[in-house]
């Protein structure tokens, strides 16, 4: 692996982990020092992510990422208060919402994006599949955002344990089923 590549994948360690380091680094830094580390990472990140070749973002996400990571920061800056650190996921499954609807108006979807990489064969009944999943996936940004939201009022050991460990859960399971259900539809359509 290059260097490139690890300091890619621990930086998005931390910004998975983000919830915990949040938690624990608020019991000993105020809110500013934890905003201004988040800068530093939303910087590395956002370098990381550029293509050498022509200076694009290697992702239309990027985009997002760094306006949530900005407004984080803008707002913790300001207010020098907890509410803006803990506003990251509902902003990123509010970002990730906005990106998967986004594509069912402007196709193809994202699901059908990463489909597509794996299998250049695309019959019209994959292409209404990969549809409804993205619909799913848009239902699920809400559900989720709405308990990140709902776990911020509630108690910061609850916006910590949701946030960091039971949404990524729910992520799994929504994973996991989608496959099942796929290896279904699959084997219905081969019969």
């Amino acid at each position: 692996m290059t260097k490139t590549v690890l300091l890619r994948v621990g930086i998005g360690s931390l910004f998975v982990l983000y919830p915990f380091l949040v938690y624990f680094g608020l019991q000993e830094f105020q809110p500013r020092v934890i905003a201004g580390f988040l800068l530093v990472l939303m910087v590395f990140r956002f370098l990381l992510t550029k293509d050498a070749k022509n200076g694009q973002s290697d992702s239309g996400m990027s985009l997002y990422w760094v306006a949530t990571a900005a407004l984080v920061i803008v707002v913790t800056f300001l207010t020098g208060k907890n509410l803006g650190l803990f506003l990251y996921p509902l902003l990123v499954n509010l970002a990730f919402f906005t990106f998967f609807t986004i594509s069912l108006y402007h196709p193809p979807t994202i699901i059908e994006r990463i489909a597509r990489r794996q299998r250049k064969e695309f019959p019209e009944r994959a292409i209404i599949y990969t549809r409804k999943v993205t619909q799913a996936w848009c239902v699920f940004f809400v559900l989720n955002g709405s308990l990140s939201l709902m776990s911020i009022f509630h108690s910061e050991t609850w916006w910590m344990i949701y946030n960091g460990f039971i949404s990524y859960i729910l992520i799994g399971l929504l994973l996991a089923g989608e496959y099942l259900v796929r290896l279904r539809v699959m084997k219905h359509s081969n019969d």
